[in-house]
């Protein structure tokens, strides 16, 4: 079947006014396994859609000559209300203007709603279960009457990604390596299997799942949810969500996009949703590691950020990261206050240097494959 274009109109929030989801499928309809991928819910963050609007092409192609196996649905620009809040000549495309919501939390949990309507109906089969939940939350969906444009946003585009087998929503930091946000569920697996495909330089998992209400996490804890719910029934692992961070918000240009799409292309088929070869699966750049062991620089006051080391570079606990500079202090070197790692890791996200720092500002990020008291408790995620 050739490749078709969907336009979802979206409950209008002022008179006159509208917008509009644009979701492109290819691939036989119902064909699996079903890979869901949609860029920038954080609407500022364009590096995966320029990974996508390099792929697009390619899978176009593939649908023609029917090598694509699977049915690949993609949102390269998912959230047009994010797109279209210009303010003082910035792009703020994180928020929600009218409710304050992070676009990337808050999405919809649907274990609950799910079990209730396959109560008794899971048994030993672990295909008809999985058969049975996609249709309890297709249902689901279809059974809500969202009454904001957000709210409507967030149950269209999980009607169409609910029931896929792979979850990809792709993201970017300020200033980062490529890095992956995945289910402990998931590694090795296919989770391994993207990272290398994507050359990840970081991937931290969480275990059991997130409890942010991320789109990914949320894909891929309702099974770990009904798992918990119904022990004695086979639910398996069915659907790998991962958020892929596409390293900086600025780094959008061909060269990466067309590598990025490269490498994404290769993961689909490697997953057997497209005809071909992948090629040997490399080994990932870093094992994953805890979402409990990522060490968080928050800055301790204010003043302007210079750092010390690049993204990807490999710290050691109390190695200095970066400094914060007091403009007012004019003793120089004494201005400076250095904000230390507190694990061995991969710094693989920073602010910009000559920012704006406050007290509890998120500076950087560091993977540590050790568990960190400090971090107990915390999903790792800041708003």
């Amino acid at each position: 079947m050739p490749h078709r274009r969907h336009v979802v109109e979206l409950p209008a929030m002022s008179p006159g006014g509208g917008r509009r989801l644009v979701i492109h499928r290819f691939g036989p309809a119902g064909g699996r396994p079903k890979v869901y991928l949609q860029a920038a819910i954080h609407a500022n963050e364009l590096p995966g859609t320029m990974a996508l609007h390099h792929l697009m092409p390619m899978l176009a192609a593939a649908d023609r000559l029917g090598r694509i196996r699977g049915e690949i649905v993609v949102a390269p620009a998912v959230n047009p209300i994010g797109l279209s809040q210009l303010v003082g000549n910035n792009h703020l495309g994180r928020y929600d203007l009218l409710g304050r919501d992070n676009f990337n939390r808050n999405w919809l949990d649907l274990s609950h709603a799910v079990a209730e309507r396959v109560r008794g109906r899971l048994g030993a089969d672990a295909a008809r279960n999985v058969a049975r939940i996609r249709r309890a939350a297709r249902e689901a969906l279809e059974a809500m009457r969202p009454a904001s444009e957000l709210q409507a946003l967030r149950v269209e585009v999980m009607k169409r990604s609910v029931d896929a087998d792979i979850v990809l929503d792709l993201h970017c930091d300020l200033e980062a390596v490529l890095h992956l946000f995945i289910s402990r569920r998931d590694w090795p697996g296919r989770a391994e299997a993207l990272a290398a495909d994507l050359g990840a330089e970081a991937t931290l998992y969480n275990d059991p799942y997130p409890e942010a209400l991320t789109f990914s996490g949320v894909h891929s804890a309702l099974w770990a949810r009904l798992a918990a719910r119904f022990p004695d029934a086979a639910i398996p692992q069915a659907c790998f969500s991962a958020t892929v961070e596409y390293r900086g918000q600025h780094q959008v240009n061909h060269r990466l996009g067309a590598a990025d799409a490269r490498n994404l292309y290769r993961f689909l088929v490697r997953q057997g949703a497209i005809a071909g070869r992948a090629g040997p699966l490399a080994r990932p750049k870093a094992d994953a590691t805890p979402i409990e062991g990522m060490d968080v620089g928050y800055a301790p006051r204010t003043g302007f950020v210079v750092y010390l080391l690049p993204a990807g570079a490999r710290v050691r606990t109390g190695q200095p990261v970066c400094e914060i500079i007091d403009p007012w202090d004019a003793r120089g070197p004494r201005a400076r206050l250095a904000v230390r790692a507190r694990t061995d890791g991969v710094l693989f996200s920073r602010k910009p240097d000559g920012r704006l720092a406050w007290p509890g500002a998120v500076l950087f990020r560091i993977a540590g494959a050790r568990p960190l008291a400090h971090r107990k408790g915390l999903s790792g995620l800041d708003d």
